[in-house]
């Protein structure tokens, strides 16, 4: 029931616009967080729990008493429209993320026909879901969605999956080097100027934790594994929402 819950809120931020505020932040609450983590969070807004603020410090949201004393992190949800007031917090920064990203730097494989949806997949080419999920690309495709991969290494810069995926980026044919890659084939090793750390960073800014994790444009995340037949589903719906 809370999966279930917590799908629906995922595609349901587009309802949302902002908020009710409950109470205006109070005066000096980030200084008052300073001892605790280090530093004032980048942003404080209101919440509709009158006394609790959001607080995000990069890509984590955090919720805190108006006086600074009590924090807690979770998910903050209405029980009455089952939205998941945390991911529509952070859908709404990832979507703003997203419009910063270059698609000539991500490799592309384009809907055939109409293009109805565009996903970014965050991707370790080691990561044996990542294989599987590479598998419904096709079927992704012939169904109007174009699927743009960004580099994840999930074990950071310099190791062997990163090397792995400079190759791919550098390759002459980046997309049949992806294929071949995750087929478990070896292509030729090459270096050139790549954007699979800056890829990495960002998947870490918009607090990826795990591959495959998908982004829509509209900052979406839908993390591990989906059939073809469910992403559409849900891409679907995501529309259906924003066209309202």
């Amino acid at each position: 029931m809370y999966k279930k819950m917590m799908l629906g809120a995922a595609v349901a931020f587009a309802l949302i616009s902002g908020w009710a505020i409950a109470d205006d932040v109070p005066a000096g609450l980030g200084d008052k967080m300073k001892p605790m983590f280090g530093g004032a969070p980048d942003s404080l807004k209101s919440t509709p729990v009158a006394g609790v603020f959001e607080a995000k410090f990069g890509g984590e949201i955090i919720y805190v008493s108006g006086d600074g004393r009590y924090v807690f992190a979770g998910e903050l949800i209405d029980a009455q429209t089952k939205t998941n007031l945390t991911e529509v917090a952070m859908s709404a920064e990832r979507k703003e993320i997203m419009k910063t990203v270059d698609a000539s730097s991500t490799i592309e494989f384009k809907a055939k026909g109409d293009e109805k949806h565009v996903l970014y997949a965050f991707t370790d080419v080691d990561c044996p879901f990542c294989v599987k999920l590479h598998r419904e690309v096709p079927a992704l495709n012939e169904k109007g969605v174009t699927v743009r991969y960004l580099a994840y290494p999930r074990a950071g810069v310099g190791s062997p999956a990163y090397k792995k995926m400079v190759n791919i980026w550098c390759a002459d044919n980046k997309q049949e080097a992806m294929t071949k890659v995750k087929n478990g084939e070896t292509i030729d090793t090459k270096d050139c100027k790549n954007p699979v750390a800056d890829d990495f960073a960002l998947g870490q800014k918009l607090g990826v934790n795990g591959t495959p994790a998908l982004v829509t444009a509209d900052g979406m995340m839908i993390p591990g594994f989906r059939p073809a037949d469910q992403l559409v589903k849900m891409l679907d719906a995501e529309g259906k929402i924003k066209a309202n």
